[in-house]
């Protein structure tokens, strides 16, 4: 009886996050086309990052809006909006001083991926230093790449690059270890990982600095609490 007692006022404790609903809260909320955590269905934003978001400003009656932009737009545009973030962000040393920060979301592996099933697999990206690989433009994997001594051909928009290494015109695309064979099987393209990042990425949201430190404190809350309650998981099953 005492633990049930004790488990209730902790949770209690927890609950202003969800008991001062606010609609004076607007957030403009940008991203990219990055299935499964961020992509356009039907006219409207989806994926599973997305959806984790929408739950989170609902249990606040916060106010946002969902755009799908080319990523280093969405990066300009939360810098020159006091209202605005990005998400499904890594967060990395060189981001850390100018957002703040709500997460993580959810986190994945940074993977070289080819069409050729037979392509020899490397131990470490290092070793893929050779060949040519397509990246994308302002992304914290390509800049992970490059650290690791890989030549990578940068490119705004991600179906190019698989269009690009369908046409053979890269040897491999470096892409989330998630994301990338899930938009790949969007596109009915069969891809085959060959290398794997020793570390994990976290994906983050990235907001003005701007955004009451107040309103980030309530999101981070409400996310972890949403991760608690069962919301994360249930999200997570339609996308399996």
């Amino acid at each position: 009886m005492r633990q049930a007692l004790i488990f209730m006022l902790a949770i209690l404790w927890q609950l202003p996050a969800y008991a001062k609903p606010d609609d004076s809260i607007f957030l403009r909320l940008y991203t990219e086309e990055y299935a499964p955590w961020n992509f356009t269905r039907d006219g409207e934003v989806s994926g599973l990052n997305t959806e984790l978001i929408q739950q989170v400003l609902d249990k606040l009656s916060y106010r946002g809006r969902f755009e799908i932009m080319p990523w280093g737009r969405a990066q300009l545009f939360t810098q020159t909006q006091s209202n605005a973030c990005f998400f499904s962000a890594v967060r990395t040393t060189e981001r850390e001083e100018l957002y703040r920060w709500v997460g993580p979301l959810s986190k994945e592996y940074v993977q070289l991926f080819s069409t050729d099933p037979n392509q020899p697999k490397f131990n470490h990206l290092a070793e893929a230093s050779k060949l040519r690989i397509g990246g994308q433009t302002a992304d914290a994997f390509t800049d992970y790449g490059v650290e690791q001594g890989l030549k990578i051909e940068r490119i705004a928009e991600i179906p190019v690059n698989l269009a690009m290494l369908q046409l053979k015109r890269i040897d491999l695309w470096l892409a989330g270890s998630i994301g990338g064979p899930f938009i790949a099987s969007q596109k009915d393209l069969a891809i085959y990982p060959v290398a794997t990042s020793d570390k994990a990425f976290e994906l983050w949201m990235a907001c003005n600095m701007q955004v009451p430190e107040a309103v980030i404190d309530n999101l981070n809350r409400t996310l972890q609490l949403s991760k608690q309650d069962g919301t994360l998981d249930t999200i997570m099953q339609r996308y399996r």
